[in-house]
């Protein structure tokens, strides 16, 4: 999930040599469709996270993790819409079932259509990444360094991360991402808190960047050693000039807000479709989401006053 603002769109380089299985996945959403990176368009990626365990196949598994990223390069912009897992959805020629369900049905490619449905937006690019690979990723470039706004002790996720500045591991990392246990709102605020790493992660890049311009292009071939992909080269590189552009303090990072049921005997999230359809509409036209639009945080009672 984070390297999608790392290597692809920036982070530090990874050192170690190419492995069986890539920690990354970049692919453009539709064949034949080439996104503009010139900055005219909003670009839209879809960042997703398998809860696939060693031995199985990455795309074949539920998505554990779902983000619509939309980048605005000429106003240095960008919202991070997050999409609770249990979200009952209309999944295109697979009925009504969970979001994450939609990858186990037809892969990213579905979980892009799904998506496109629901926010009225073209998808340029998905990326995916997995438990382990996510953790892995996070080790090769050092850790990653951010303001963690509250502590997050969950025993579910083997989570013990105290407030503050700090470079979370890979391990914390990915407690980090997957605890929900200790929130009050359990998965809404998951899903906030791993929007949290990708802003992290930008911040990062931007950091080492503006130190020296010139390492984008070795922080690029250095990822490439982990990734699977068939985006062209110049498009990557495209993608990492695009990031490089953006402030992460004009990152808009968000949750679609719902409620809680069930269907079927099972727990889903039922989406607040008027809030839904006011931030789509929303993001349509530019990938960016106005103050009038953007939902309570999920942790707002965890969070410092004035946050």
């Amino acid at each position: 999930m984070t390297w999608v603002l790392g290597t692809a769109l920036g982070t530090s380089p990874s050192v170690s040599p190419a492995r069986a299985v890539p920690f990354f996945q970049l692919e453009q959403a539709h064949v034949g469709y080439v996104p503009a990176l010139d900055g005219s368009t909003p670009v839209h990626i879809l960042v997703l996270g398998s809860d696939a365990r060693p031995g199985e196949q990455i795309t074949g598994q539920r998505a554990d993790s779902i983000h619509l990223v939309s980048i605005n390069p000429e106003k240095e912009k960008a919202t991070i819409v997050g999409f609770p897992r249990d979200s009952w959805v209309t999944i295109p020629d697979h009925g009504t079932n969970k979001i994450n369900a939609a990858m186990t049905a037809g892969g990213p490619q579905l979980v892009v259509r799904t998506v496109e449905s629901l926010m009225g937006v073209t998808i340029d690019y998905w990326a995916l990444t997995w438990f382990e690979g996510f953790q892995a990723m996070i080790n090769d470039v050092g850790g990653l360094t951010m303001e963690v706004p509250f502590e997050v002790y969950d025993t579910y996720a083997h989570a013990k991360i105290d407030a503050g500045r700090q470079t979370l591991s890979g391990r914390d990392a990915l407690a980090f991402a997957r605890a929900r246990h200790a929130l009050p709102q359990g998965d809404f605020g998951r899903s906030e808190n791993q929007g949290r790493l990708l802003v992290a992660a930008l911040a990062q890049f931007r950091k080492e960047f503006a130190k020296d311009p010139s390492r984008l292009l070795d922080w690029v071939a250095a990822g490439l050693r982990n990734l699977r992909t068939e985006v062209p080269l110049e498009q990557i590189v495209s993608l990492a000039f695009t990031a490089s552009t953006l402030n992460p303090k004009k990152v808009v990072n968000i949750v679609l807000p719902g409620s809680t049921g069930t269907a079927g005997g099972t727990s889903i999230v039922n989406l607040n479709q008027t809030t839904l359809q006011a931030i789509a509409k929303d993001l349509e036209g530019d990938g960016i989401l106005g103050k009038k639009n953007i939902p309570p945080s999920p942790n707002a009672q965890l969070l410092p006053s004035g946050e």
